[in-house]
């Protein structure tokens, strides 16, 4: 992957949705943006096209259900910071862990205006809805195989605490329950979003 700063640029304000895999990150950050007539951005999508094209780093981390490394995280936002609309920006599923928080930070102007939402689901209901996802699209997610899977699960729930950390210790964040109705939670994350957000 190429590396080298991002640069700080003027984004829209940005709503990062968190959470382990099967939470619902995708359905939520695309409802989110609909409600709040942004676009959602997601680092996964971003990461499977490249692998679907060839590229050997990116099919790598897939193939091996890896964490995304910073460097990776940092080539995601070059790609994404101009094509972005002045409306809210809903990234899905990222900052993955710790080390994309300062990578995220750099890529903002001082007055670059960040929420998260963390949506919060048990290990044993993301493992079942993963098994679901794979009965109804087997081959779509090559990282949803059983091992993989197990693997991003207990990867990015250890990561979760520290990436909570490190998020608040910058940014607002709120913490959804995921079990919930799809619609029930993506009301609750508009009402959570500052005023003048929604």
């Amino acid at each position: 992957m190429g590396s080298g700063s991002v640069g700080p640029v003027t984004l829209p304000p940005i709503i990062a949705v968190l959470g382990v895999p099967g939470a619902g990150k995708s359905t939520q950050a695309k409802a989110v943006a609909r409600g709040l007539g942004g676009v959602s951005a997601s680092v996964g999508d971003w990461l499977r096209a490249l692998a679907a094209a060839g590229d050997k780093d990116a099919a790598s981390t897939v193939a091996a259900g890896s964490p995304i490394t910073p460097a990776q995280y940092e080539r995601f936002l070059r790609h994404i910071r101009d094509e972005v609309p002045a409306s809210a920006l809903v990234l899905d599923g990222s900052p993955r862990d710790e080390r994309h928080v300062p990578v995220l930070a750099d890529a903002l102007a001082d007055d670059g205006l960040v929420f998260g939402v963390l949506l919060r689901l048990p290990t044993g209901v993301a493992e079942s809805r993963i098994q679901v996802r794979r009965s109804s699209a087997p081959t779509d997610r090559p990282d949803d195989s059983t091992e993989a899977a197990a693997r991003r699960i207990a990867d990015q729930t250890a990561a979760l605490t520290r990436l909570a950390e490190s998020f608040e210790a910058r940014w607002p964040l709120v913490t959804i329950d995921a079990t919930e109705d799809e619609s029930l939670v993506t009301r609750r994350i508009l009402e959570s979003l500052p005023e003048g957000w929604a």
